[in-house]
Parts: C-alpha cells; structure tokens; sequence
C-alpha cells in the first residue's frame, strides 16, 4: 500500500462516519485506519488512542458548531423566527444528512458514565446548544422560560432524530421543527 497523506482533519472527518454508524465501542482503530486509507500504525502515528481520537473529535463538531451554527442564534439582522429556522434547519441537515443519527447525542448515551474524558466535552456542547437557543427565546420570553423551552426543544429535536432514523421518516423532526416555531410566538 502506497503512503497516503492524510491530515489530522480529515481522519476526523472520515472517523465520524464509522463512529456515526458503529458507534465508539463497536469501532475499532483497525476500522477507523481503514476508513481513513491508512495502517492502523499510521492511525497511531496521528491518534495514539481511539479515545484521543474521539475526544479530538469531539472538540472538532463542538469548534464547528459554535463558528457555524450557534451564532446564527446571535445574528440581529434576522429575526427571531428567522434565527430559529436557520439554526434547526442546520442542525437537521447536519444529523440527518448521514448514516447513523446523531453523533452527540449516540455519544452521550453510549460513553457518560464509561469514558468519563468525554464528559465535559459533550456537556460543553449540550450547554452551547442551550444557550444559543436561550438566545432566540429570550427575545420573546423570560430568560427562566427560555432556558427550559430551549433544554425541551434539545430533547424534542434528538428524540425526533432518532424516530427519524429508526422509521426512515422525515415527518417526526419536521414536526419537532414545527412544534418549536410555535413555541417561540
């Protein structure tokens, strides 16, 4: 096999795919070298655990989301429902658009308590995500209020992810989306 130049980026990016769809304790390093086009003694060349590597990516999806999707909760030249929409419909695409639902919240359910390093990552996105969408909220209602419409409408939307995936229907996080621009009003 020829030497492949791979960044540590894009061995992140390839690796949520496999993470997405196996999950972390189902995925091995021989899958995620293979996935990336490497030898697995490459992968540890770059990663010297699976669980510094998802740790990296972690750290990556958060980085990505605040530079990209959480501010659209903070861009005053739109409105609040405008806001809203834009940011949902991001995060719809990002967990919908591949295999396997989202990768948060698998995460979250399958390594709390297990990989303890995880943790304060994936609590560090949960409460991004809340306060971006406290955001929006607070423009209508009381910052208490906003704060727990913003926690529901979390765990609204990643629970009509999972039905979305687990019927192969779009229909329960379009509602979801609906159900939340009512809440706004």
């Amino acid at each position: 096999m020829a030497i492949q130049k791979i960044t540590k980026d894009e061995i992140l990016l390839k690796s949520s795919d496999v993470f997405r769809v196996k999950g972390y304790h189902n995925t091995s390093m021989q899958d995620l070298a293979e996935a990336s086009g490497l030898l697995k003694g490459s992968l540890y060349y770059h990663f010297p655990s699976k669980e510094m590597l998802m740790k990296d990516l972690l750290v990556s999806i958060h980085t990505y989301l605040t530079n990209k999707v959480f501010l659209i909760a903070e861009d005053t030249s739109l409105t609040p429902e405008e806001r809203m929409e834009k940011l949902l419909k991001k995060m719809g695409k990002l967990l919908l658009e591949k295999e396997g639902g989202c990768l948060i919240g698998n995460s979250i359910l399958e390594t709390v308590g297990v990989v303890p390093e995880f943790q304060s990552v994936l609590k560090v996105i949960m409460d991004d995500w809340t306060k971006a969408l406290q955001t929006i909220y607070v423009t209508r209602k009381s910052s208490e209020q906003s704060f727990r419409l913003a926690q529901q409408t979390i765990m609204e939307f990643e629970g009509a992810v999972m039905f979305s995936k687990l019927y192969n229907e779009r229909q329960f996080l379009y509602e979801a989306f609906a159900r939340t621009m009512i809440k706004l009003k």
